[in-house]
């Protein structure tokens, strides 16, 4: 992806192609999520921010989905290019090529907010959010099902410390959730409160409970062959590499909240709270990068080279060639 941006800071503004207005950019604007699919990058926030880019990130697009205050906190493709975004009070948008259309979960007459979705291969949809929800569509959004899961935590070989209070079995079955991403059409890891990492076997519809080695608030996991690396509050990082059986804690040299995690063969990306980066390739540790922003980061994207996206708060748009090792800022203060 070409590191060459058009921007025009003066005017609050990133350049987009001839074809399309201008996307107007507040330092109120908050970035929640980015990803990829065929080719074109795409990012959501709020204020009703849905953002695209076909040109690897040198120039944004606004997509029109009908979209004014919403917040939208997390955006979802498979390889089909079958998409899916949700956000507060239940919000689920979901695509067929260009076209968003746009629903709303309901549980017992709530509208949970819904804080992350994935898409498996098939076209089913699972997202979690507040209050334990995990829900399941396999119509695209037309119906939704409640999923379950185990709240028991198996033994480990590792102690944590913290209060009796994440044992606690009510408000486990109620924790928020707060990331979700499946291997496969079955296999698939949740996280959240209370160090919570499930992991399901039979494509979201029921999650059991792994040995997580920590306490602290999850808010993201990314999953790398049957492994998976998860982050969360003051620093805390975990990984598996033999499908969740066991867990291991990471040092990650910071205190800071790690709001999010992309993982792969070859590298890893976490961001978090004051312009915290951390990247790794291969097998090396885990090493802080000057980001250049203050603000919370909330999600990266990296194609097989190490080329991609970082966003976050008060609009922050970060581009990076080698990992997450080094970046540069296109957007935010």
């Amino acid at each position: 992806m070409s590191r060459v941006v058009s921007l025009a800071l003066a005017a609050g503004l990133i350049a987009v192609s001839a074809r399309a207005e201008p996307v107007q950019l507040s330092h109120r604007d908050r970035l929640y999520d980015a990803t990829s699919s065929a080719g074109s990058l795409y990012v959501v926030g709020h204020p009703g921010r849905l953002l695209r880019s076909k040109d690897g990130g040198k120039t944004f697009e606004p997509v029109d989905a009908g979209l004014k205050e919403e917040a939208l906190f997390s955006i979802a493709f498979n390889a089909k290019g079958q998409g899916a975004i949700v956000g507060r009070s239940g919000l689920v948008l979901t695509s067929e090529g260009e076209r968003w259309t746009k629903s709303v979960v309901k549980l017992d007459d709530e509208q949970p907010n819904l804080f992350a979705v994935d898409v498996l291969p098939s076209g089913t949809l699972v997202a979690v959010g507040e209050f334990g929800a995990i829900v399941r569509s396999e119509d695209r959004g037309k119906t939704w099902s409640r999923s379950s899961y185990g709240i028991e935590a198996p033994k480990a070989d590792c102690v944590v410390e913290g209060s009796s209070e994440s044992e606690n079995s009510d408000v486990v079955g109620e924790a928020r959730l707060t990331d979700v991403h499946f291997i496969d059409e079955q296999r698939g890891y949740a996280v959240g409160e209370f160090g919570l990492i499930l992991r399901t076997e039979d494509g979201g519809r029921t999650f059991q409970r792994q040995a997580s080695c920590t306490d602290k608030l999850l808010y993201g996991i990314a999953t790398v062959g049957d492994g998976a690396m998860a982050v969360g509050a003051d620093g805390a990082v975990v990984e598996t590499k033999d499908g969740g059986r066991t867990w291991s804690v990471l040092p990650s040299g910071t205190i800071e909240h790690l709001f999010g995690v992309y993982a792969d063969a070859k590298r890893a990306l976490i961001v978090g709270a004051a312009g915290t980066v951390l990247a790794r390739a291969g097998g090396e540790p885990l090493r802080e990068a000057e980001s250049g922003v203050h603000t919370w980061l909330t999600s990266a994207v990296l194609d097989e080279q190490g080329q991609g996206l970082i966003v976050g708060g008060r609009a922050s748009v970060l581009r990076t060639q080698d990992g997450g090792k080094t970046q540069t800022r296109i957007f935010g203060e």
